[in-house]
């Protein structure tokens, strides 16, 4: 049985990221829809998955 927990989508968030420096409230919610569209909704469904996808963000992007 795979009890390995899933893999953040890093290479679509750095994708996501790139020539950013921040982002709002409405790109934060489309960029849920897309990842949950493309089979990372173990991530943007749960509050804990989607502190997941924030951290990784914050710490990726532009300063």
């Amino acid at each position: 049985m795979n009890t390995s927990k899933p893999k953040l989508p890093t290479k679509e968030l750095k994708a996501w990221l790139k020539g950013r420096k921040g982002w709002n409230h409405n790109e934060w919610l489309a960029l849920l829809r897309d990842l949950r569209g493309k089979g990372y909704g173990q991530f943007t469904d749960t509050q804990e998955g989607r502190d997941s996808i924030g951290k990784f963000l914050e710490a990726n992007r532009s300063k």
